[in-house]
């Protein structure tokens, strides 16, 4: 009832049919057809992990979309884009900023950006404290590094939203 069409599927019960397999007995020490059902599972589910992996799914259409469609840009002059992703296919965004001279990826920020954006908040100093608290709940903030993330945080924003159509 909450949860989308999934990216793939694996029904144990098919695979015994299509190899042939005996009827799998057992619930803690299977038979060997239930072994080798369990085994030939975790490779058929082995295959599709490494087949999704890079691959961008809706959850709002139950289908893959193309990079390009999401905003995912390859060029060196625009942020590149990627998602964190768990087994059901759903990804939240990341983004990589440069905080120092260190590269760090975080969990959720082009959706606090847009967050932002839509609610009409301009880039500016006025919004760091905030940007660095909604950050810190989905990312770890070193102790001490605080002043520096919010810096960044602030810089990024202002780039992301050059980069955005103006909100209506």
């Amino acid at each position: 009832m909450y949860s989308s069409k999934p990216a793939a599927s694996l029904v144990v019960s098919d695979l015994v049919a299509e190899y042939n397999l005996d009827r799998p007995v057992g619930l803690r020490r299977l038979n060997e057809a239930g072994l080798q059902a369990v085994e030939i599972a975790a490779e058929r589910l082995a295959s599709l992990v490494d087949d999704l992996i890079g691959r961008h799914w809706s959850r709002r259409t139950g289908e893959f979309i193309e990079a390009e469609s999401i905003g995912v840009s390859q060029s060196s002059g625009q942020q590149e884009s990627t998602e964190a992703t768990c087994s059901c296919g759903s990804g939240i965004p990341v983004r990589k900023v440069m905080v120092g001279e260190q590269q760090v990826t975080l969990v959720a920020l082009p959706l606090i950006y847009e967050q932002l954006r839509q609610a009409g908040k301009q880039p500016s100093e006025d919004i760091a404290q905030e940007l660095l608290e909604t950050v810190r709940i989905y990312n770890p903030i070193p102790a001490g590094a605080e002043e520096a993330y919010a810096q960044a945080l602030v810089r990024e924003y202002a780039e992301y939203c050059s980069e955005m159509e103006p909100v209506a």
